[in-house]
């Protein structure tokens, strides 16, 4: 009799067990949200900010879901040039430039849930891209510079694959790899010129057209729970 009490019990700790582990994924009609960081590497001349991320999901099923990515990066260079005024006294010359550029990307993702904790996918999105540039040129000799602003908007596709592991119920962390295709288009933008008290303005000189395509797998860490 103990025996079988034994059995029984060890039989109820395992299908509890069981039917735990199959909660760690959500279920249907959840929403789960995402936070990813990738660090920022120097640049010549300038560096690069950490690239930030955002993502929200709503899972219809085990198999499928829509998916909203939203991304942000900033970067900027900085070039100094010493030279000598007038009275031979050495003074410096800044240019700064800054882009900053916010993506808006809707989604969809296929999840193969035979496995337990791990949650592998493919999928594609297609979205909005803007970008604002700002370029100042001053020095140390006056208060004289020159700034120019340009705004730029594009879209990106892109397909992926990644993975999603769950640490426990509704937590998970992840990575994903993408096959995409990026076009940025910035416009001709403004010129101030500030030149003693005559302030100047004209429109920019320049439009450009900047084109990406290809993989990308960057280092990140994919924190996500779902609720």
């Amino acid at each position: 009799m103990k025996k079988f009490f034994l059995v029984a019990a060890m039989a109820a700790f395992v299908l509890t067990s069981v039917n735990a582990q199959n909660k760690y994924k959500p279920e249907a009609m959840t929403i789960s949200t995402e936070l990813s960081y990738s660090p920022g590497g120097a640049t010549d001349g300038g560096f690069s900010l950490p690239e930030y991320g955002a993502k929200v999901r709503l899972h219809l099923n085990e198999n499928m879901a829509v998916r909203l990515n939203l991304g942000l990066n900033t970067s900027t260079n900085k070039t100094t040039t010493f030279y000598k005024d007038a009275n031979q006294k050495e003074q410096e010359r800044y240019s700064r430039t800054t882009q900053t550029t916010f993506s808006f990307m809707p989604g969809f993702e296929y999840h193969f849930a035979k496995y337990e904790r791990i949650s592998p996918y493919v999928g594609g999105e297609i979205g909005l891209l803007t970008s604002t540039t700002k370029t100042k040129s001053d020095n140390t000799e006056d208060d004289n510079y020159t700034e120019t602003k340009r705004p730029g908007l594009g879209f990106g596709v892109n397909v992926f694959t990644g993975v999603d592991v769950y640490l426990c119920k509704g937590l998970y962390m992840g990575f994903e790899l993408g096959l995409g295709y990026e076009s940025l288009s910035s416009k001709r933008g403004s010129t101030t010129t500030v030149s003693g008290n005559t302030t100047n303005e004209t429109k920019g000189t320049q439009s450009t057209l900047v084109s990406s395509f290809g993989f990308h797998a960057t280092p990140s860490l994919r924190v996500g729970w779902c609720f």
